[in-house]
This record gives C-alpha cells, structure tokens and sequence, in this order.
C-alpha cells in the first residue's frame, strides 16, 4: 500500500473534502484523487462517496480510516525512533488541548521545550475536552491537554495538575465583595458557559443536578476568551479554572466567587496519551518539560487567587 496515499486518503476522511485536503497538504486535488481511486483499485472497493459538497466515508472507508491512523503513527515512531539512533529530536510533536491553559502555561512549557529541540516541528490543536480525547483516541495527537478526565479505555494518563473550577464575576458585581453563596444561588444570576463539548459546563451540570439548581446561561459560547469579555462586558459569572483568568485575576478585572462547592475542588488537569501506543521521543521529552512546570504553575495559581480572594470586604 502506497503510505502517501494512505495519508492522502486520511487528510480528505478528517476534512471530509478533496478540495480542503488538497489546501491544507498543498497538494493538488487532481493528485489526491488518483491516489485514493489507485488505493480503491488496489483494495477493490469503494472508499469514498462522492457529492457536490465534499465527501462521505463508505463502510470500507471507515475501516480504512481506523486502520490507517494506527499505520500513521507507527511511520511517525518508526521516523522518531531512527532520529534517536542519530542522538536527534526532529520531527513532529502533535499536541491536542483544552483552552484554559493557552494563554500562559502552555506558552511557557512550549517555549521552554522549543528551545532544548529546536529541530522538533510542533503543532498545537484547541479544542474542547471531548474533542481532545476524541484526538488521541483516532492517533490524531501524541500528547493531549485534559480536564475531568472520565475513564477512557483508549486514553492512559501520565500526570496531573490541580486546578480546581471557580465562579468569577466582573468587579462591579455584587458578589465580587466576597458574599458566601451556594451553587444553587450563584445560579439565580446571570452566567456564561461553555457548549456541552467542555468539561465545565459538564461539571456544572451535575453539580447543579445534585443540588436541584437550574442552569440556564445568558449566553454560551465555544471559547473560554469569549466567554470572558462577555461576562465583562455583560456583569455575569463566568465559570474556568485560575489558569484561564489569569491575567483577569492579576489586573482585577474579574474577581472569585466565594462559593463552596466540593465537586469542583477537585479537579485536575491531565497529561494524557494513547494507550498502547509507544510514544516517539519528542512526545517524551516534552511531557518531562510539561511536568516539570507543573508544581510552579500550581503555586502561580494560588498566589493570584490568595491575592483576588484578599480584596474580598464581606
């Protein structure tokens, strides 16, 4: 099987289009396409269905695309492991993340590891939860960034990083003078959320469920940065971990919630990775950097919330 091919095949079944495929491989769409009808000839069967809009998988193309994501990444390893053998990290590190670390951890880790491996290519994918795990699962990452990590038979952790989820309002708001509420309270104001996909307002959810609250946001969103210039703009609660207000917290734009809520207390944000899928040395190298940083990014977070929580008047 022509393994060019096989990645043609894989690009067009992720975009669900040659035409997109072609743009983001940078390869011409007449190419493409007779690569996928040479692996078709070759497999005797049809891979794709063809329609004006792009795309669709048959039965065989499915199972081609499991099977081929799997061959992808043992070329990846294959391709990392003969770096190693001549003492270099090159290569690709693919990394799938949640949001709420974009604006500081992950700049730090990424910058610090760039500079040890500057021949390592990286590529950095933002998406919720669910779509991270989802990425790690189909070979698509090496390395992935979670929240509320539920087991998952396909996902193997390597470590964690506390960071529990808070309420913050703007510091015009009536809570913001440090007022003790209860979930089912904070609720009766206005609030912001992420769509399903995420880990907090699935968190929120059955904490609110358990408590008999009704959540019901103003307005919801898919990113976390909108989500806060809405609460801002908008005086509402907007609930994410420290690491995602960090820079709100430090200037006093937004200020914690003095709730008590035992179900988000403990939550941790993980390090995850395919099971059963040996990972190349630069995926290896980087989650070494990544841990390092975890204890002085844990004790960052602390102090910026000691110091909102300090202006508290109640």
């Amino acid at each position: 099987m022509n393994l060019n091919a096989l990645r043609y095949f894989l690009e067009v079944a992720k975009c669900q289009s040659i035409r997109r495929a072609s743009e983001r491989l940078h390869v011409a769409a007449s190419a493409i396409s007779r690569q996928i009808s040479a692996l078709e000839h070759e497999l005797d069967c049809t891979l794709l269905e063809r329609r004006s809009d792009g795309v669709t998988l048959t039965a065989a193309g499915e199972r081609l695309r499991i099977h081929g994501q799997k061959i992808d990444a043992q070329v990846l390893l294959v391709r990392s492991d003969i770096d190693e053998l001549r003492n270099m990290h090159r290569g690709t590190l693919r990394i799938a993340t949640v949001e709420g670390i974009t604006e500081h951890f992950l700049p730090d880790v990424l910058t610090r590891y760039a500079e040890m491996f500057p021949d390592v290519r990286i590529e950095v994918a933002i998406m919720s939860r669910d779509a991270t795990v989802d990425s790690l699962e189909r070979y698509e990452s090496d390395v992935g960034f979670v929240y509320d990590h539920a087991h998952h038979d396909a996902i193997e952790i390597i470590a964690d990083y506390r960071q529990p989820l808070h309420a913050f309002v703007p510091s015009r708001h009536p809570l913001a003078c440090g007022t003790p509420v209860s979930l089912k309270q904070l609720l009766n104001y206005d609030h912001v959320l992420p769509d399903s996909r995420f880990g907090i307002s699935q968190l929120l959810r059955r904490a609110a469920k358990r408590e008999k609250a009704i959540v019901a946001p103003r307005m919801v969103s898919n990113q976390l940065n909108f989500l806060r210039k809405l609460a801002h703009m908008n005086n509402c609660v907007v609930f994410m971990p420290v690491q995602a207000a960090y820079s709100e917290l430090l200037s006093a734009e937004l200020i914690p919630v003095n709730l008590e809520c035992k179900a988000f207390a403990n939550r941790n944000l993980s390090i995850a990775y395919r099971k059963r899928r040996p990972l190349p040395p630069a995926a290896l190298s980087f989650s070494d950097c990544a841990q390092e940083q975890f204890r002085k990014w844990q004790q960052l977070d602390k102090e910026a919330l000691d110091r909102a929580q300090s202006a508290w008047t109640v």
